[in-house]
């Protein structure tokens, strides 16, 4: 398994809220942003807008077809045009006839499909660690045939809900992420240091997906080097310049962060979870496991079942 359907698989998405709405000019609004552990997710599906928000230096020109995506609580506007009256989002929301909200005045037509879903912190992680908090995916930029599929489907979804609507529109959204992402990785603007560039390296993905695929291996430096065809201290060199850690070090968060999602999200022995994480014994987990998060397997176990309602198989 690589490291992205990894990472997904775990992602679940919660809380998912989806509008259309139709804004007639002039119009403008102002967003209190998301909510602590949300996503929002808006595609321009007619018409355009200009976007200001604080993490973005210049304006953003949003046309048909773009999709931008926000990743924390950074306020943002959207106009129709610099000049139009900017209102609070709740003054917006009071024209909702359920899923759609009609709001401005009499003249030319926008058409925004929007969703926030609320994500699990531990599970989001190591996606969120490595994205920015703004992504802004222009229609013709590394937007493939599937990703549009995926859009329109949404706003078919949102036009003529069916049964299991609610549930459909959160399995849209974990695969227009998963689209996102690809996307973003495509562009060529990922940051030089993190997982994305290892496993978007030529050299190094061969190493980093095998790492994933197999945690528990008994992998050591060498056995790594091997599988990119490159020398020890070659690999070992340019591991730590794109990701900014050395293998093992890699090796060794993913083991804990999979051993965290064991731990919480499970029944299973912490000498289970040892095991399947790649840790002989319970004794040399324990260790490595509070030297990275500063507090032990169990410890860790019963602060995650003091805030997670109920059991979880």
């Amino acid at each position: 398994m690589d490291p992205l359907s990894e990472v997904f698989s775990a992602l679940r998405i919660n809380k998912a809220v989806t509008t259309r709405l139709e804004a007639t000019a002039p119009w403008g609004w102002r967003s209190a942003g998301n909510g602590e552990n949300s996503v929002n997710f808006v595609l321009v599906q007619h018409g355009s807008g200009i976007l200001t928000m604080h993490s973005q230096p210049n304006p953003v020109y949003l046309a048909a077809g773009d999709v931008f995506i926000t990743f924390d609580s950074d306020p943002y506007t959207l106009v129709d045009h610099p000049s139009s009256v900017v209102v609070d989002c709740r003054v917006v929301d009071e024209n909702r006839v359920d899923d759609v909200i009609k709001f401005g005045g009499d003249g030319a037509l926008t058409t925004f499909v929007s969703g926030s879903f609320a994500i699990d912190e531990l599970e989001a992680t190591p996606i969120l660690s490595v994205l920015p908090s703004f992504l802004h995916l222009r229609l013709e930029h590394n937007r493939t045939h599937a990703f549009q599929s995926a859009l329109n489907l949404l706003a078919i979804e949102l036009q003529q809900p069916g049964l299991a609507s609610d549930a459909t529109i959160a399995r849209l959204y974990e695969i227009l992420l998963v689209y996102a992402v690809r996307a973003y990785v495509n562009s060529g603007a990922i940051p030089r240091i993190g997982w994305l560039s290892a496993i978007s390296d030529k050299q190094l993905a061969p190493a980093a997906i095998a790492m994933h695929e197999r945690l528990a291996e008994d992998w050591t430096l060498e056995s790594l080097a091997a599988k990119a065809y490159m020398s020890r201290s070659a690999f070992a060199s340019k591991f730590k310049a794109v990701v900014g850690q050395t293998p093992l070090e890699y090796l060794t968060h993913w083991r804990v962060h999979r051993a965290k999602l064991l731990i919480r999200n499970t029944r299973q022995s912490m000498g289970e979870v040892a095991h399947k994480v790649g840790y002989e014994s319970e004794t040399s987990f324990n260790r490595v496991f509070k030297r990275v998060t500063g507090m032990t397997p169990g410890a860790f176990r019963r602060s995650s079942l003091a805030t997670q309602p109920g059991d979880r198989i």
